[in-house]
């Protein structure tokens, strides 16, 4: 069995008669809260707006703003966003909309695929990189390459049963990652020794694009192709153009997921767990252990929020004081004073003008 050692970037090798996986841990079991950056939804609001479609049915729906689709900064609940673009799928009256949307999606300004396609020359080589990327973007899941006698599998395991089918999520994966092997392995490409495989096949036809779907077990999606095209030099090595990569290192925790949502929201008065747990789209008490697991509170982490952004915006020397405290939640500049000393040790006043 081959396995990559991410902490050290080494290759650990094991002698395995039949199977080899390579099953990266790109997602620490303790950190599986199932998380996801919104933004990676946006492709699916421009869509239908390009072609005339409104999304706000489906927004009002879920309960979010288009605008906050566009802010990779972002995280809510996977099963927010797979309601989300499932209730795209509704409005623009397209069973395979995800399919549509993954098959016209700039797959070369995708970070995880043009860091990973600039940086190897096999196929093997672009997955080990790939792997190690693609969490940037989601904790929900985790994956691996499963390498067999005469065939490899990419497998995208998600980390919890959902709640909410992801049908056109898995369509935008079946279109993703068939574009993204067809793109790297080049001249190579034979769909008849493709196959794809998901509980969730009604969001893409039987026969898609020549490869074979078939129905899986699990929650998760996967590709099957023959073993040998690991070993090709892939095709568009250095075709990928340059992109920026912003905010791409904040690691998608349930901390992370609730800075995210309540950085503008701190100045209302009611930021309960049930409020709260409703803007990361996950229920209440899922909310609240998975805090426990970070061994943090709600209330700790609001806190924590409110110094943060104070020592923020007293930097940039935008605001006046009194504006900071309101924007935070307070109406008296007294009052901010006393919780931000009572946190720092000093007044808002010395922290702006250096301590």
């Amino acid at each position: 069995m081959f396995e990559c050692d991410q902490k050290s970037g080494h290759r650990i090798t094991e002698v395995q008669t039949r199977v080899t996986s390579l099953p990266f841990n790109s997602i620490a079991s303790e950190h599986s809260e199932g998380f996801i950056r919104l933004s990676l939804a946006a492709p699916f609001l421009q869509y239908l707006i390009d072609r005339g479609i409104s999304p706000q049915p489906a927004l009002d729906q879920v309960g979010l703003k288009a605008e906050l689709l566009s802010d990779p900064s972002v995280f809510v609940h996977s099963e927010l966003v797979y309601g989300l673009v499932n209730a795209f799928s509704e409005v623009s009256g397209d069973r395979y909309l995800g399919l549509r949307v993954g098959e016209t999606f700039d797959l070369e300004g995708w970070p995880p695929f043009a860091q990973a396609l600039r940086s190897t020359n096999s196929l093997f080589e672009f997955f080990a990189r790939f792997v190690g990327l693609v969490p940037r973007e989601s904790n929900s899941v985790r994956h691996s390459l499963v390498i067999e006698a005469d065939k490899a599998t990419y497998r995208i395991d998600r980390q919890q049963e959902p709640a909410v089918p992801p049908i056109q999520v898995t369509g935008f994966g079946a279109a993703i990652y068939v574009r993204l092997l067809q793109t790297v392995v080049g001249n190579s490409w034979d769909a008849s020794h493709v196959r794809w495989e998901s509980r969730y096949i009604n969001g893409l036809p039987i026969g898609y694009k020549g490869i074979e779907v078939g129905l899986g077990t699990d929650p998760g999606m996967q590709i099957s192709f023959p073993v040998e095209w690991l070993y090709l030099h892939h095709a568009s090595e250095g075709s990928a153009k340059p992109i920026s990569t912003p905010r791409q290192d904040e690691e998608v925790t349930v901390v992370a997921a609730l800075r995210s949502v309540l950085r503008d929201k701190l100045d209302e008065t009611e930021l309960g767990p049930e409020v709260v747990a409703g803007l990361l789209g996950i229920q209440t008490d899922r909310f609240l252990k998975a805090l426990q697991q970070h061994g943090t509170t709600l209330p700790r982490e609001i806190k924590r929020l409110r110094v943060d952004l104070a020592k923020e915006h007293l930097k940039q020397n935008q605001m006046t004081i009194a504006q900071i405290g309101l924007m935070l939640g307070y109406s008296d500049k007294s009052h901010f004073t006393r919780f931000f000393r009572g946190q720092t040790g000093m007044t808002p006043t010395k922290f702006r003008l250096g301590g």
